[in-house]
């Protein structure tokens, strides 16, 4: 059985030395997007509203002899592309203040997050040590940055680094490749949830220990059409556990690394953007261990 090598193998081997000293995250950074599109609604509700109650419930429930940091971009200008903060120095997390200082955060200006994530990453000091971004945002690089760019670049000189990214109701986006190669290129997923209840649920799987040992009694089936052109949409049907974190994923055939991923919703659809590359690939079931349950085989001509 295939198995990515990203969340459940990456983090269980690299991490042997901090599981045994009681260390079971690494240092973490969440970069929030408080850009001026954050006012969009979903339900009725400001997408920046959401996104405080949401990490303020998820830090609540975290273990509290972590390390944790804050970066907010698009906070403080209209239009300044200079405008990332460090709201939250790394450092043992206090759940109360972490919550608070979140909530003093109003959306006003741009999309710099190339730059913000190079920033996390240095605070992590992520070419010396283990480390972990969780990216969260409602748009694309709108400052001339080159998120795929930094991806290579992080993935070549990182010792130990995950970054996870949230693109969070940005269906209506045609082009999300710098998003999904930040992810893909550095062990992490590219998820994109479009309601309050999927973003909770995604940001409590990125939060979660990965575990070791293949699934057991776990059946999954996965239908998708043996080719496609590239860049064009990729509808899914597929069978399987649907527990919270399962996920679709797209990964050239025989590698280990995601190209693309959505969650595994209850519905068993699916949709996902073929690669600009022509190729051989195939979709996969994951399970919220990283573990490939079921997948199917895909010619991108």
């Amino acid at each position: 059985m295939l198995k990515r090598l990203t969340i459940a193998g990456l983090v269980a081997a690299s991490f042997t030395q901090a599981t045994a000293q009681e260390m079971p995250y690494p240092d973490t950074i969440i970069i929030l997007d408080v850009s001026n599109s954050m006012w969009g609604q979903i339900d009725g509700t400001a997408k920046i509203l959401i996104a405080r109650t949401v990490i303020g419930d998820l830090v609540t429930d975290l273990q509290e002899d972590i390390d944790f940091g804050l970066v907010a971009y698009g906070h403080r200008a209209k239009a300044d592309c200079g405008d990332i903060e460090t709201i939250v120095p790394v450092g043992e997390l206090d759940p109360a203040g972490f919550k608070q200082a979140v909530n003093t955060l109003t959306p006003q200006g741009r999309t710099p997050l190339t730059a913000a994530v190079r920033q996390a990453a240095d605070q992590l000091n992520y070419t010396t040590r283990s480390a972990r971004i969780v990216l969260v945002s409602d748009g694309v690089e709108s400052c001339d940055g080159n998120p795929a760019a930094l991806a290579a670049e992080l993935s070549e000189n990182a010792l130990d680094l995950t970054v996870h990214v949230i693109g969070f109701d940005v269906s209506g986006i045609d082009d999300q490749s710098g998003l999904e190669a930040l992810a893909s290129l550095n062990h992490g997923l590219y998820l994109t949830p479009d309601t309050s209840s999927e973003l909770k649920d995604d940001l409590n799987s990125m939060m979660d220990m990965p575990t070791e040992g293949m699934a057991e009694g776990m059946g999954a089936s996965i239908m998708a059409p043996d080719t496609i052109s590239p860049r064009s949409r990729i509808e899914i049907s597929f069978t399987g556990p649907m527990d919270s974190g399962d996920y679709i994923g797209l990964a050239l055939a025989g590698g280990d690394n995601t190209l693309a991923v959505t969650r595994a919703n209850s519905a068993g659809t699916a949709t996902l953007i073929a690669p600009r590359t022509v190729g051989d690939y195939e979709v996969r079931y994951y399970n919220s261990a990283g573990e490939v349950l079921a997948h199917q085989a895909m010619s991108v001509q």
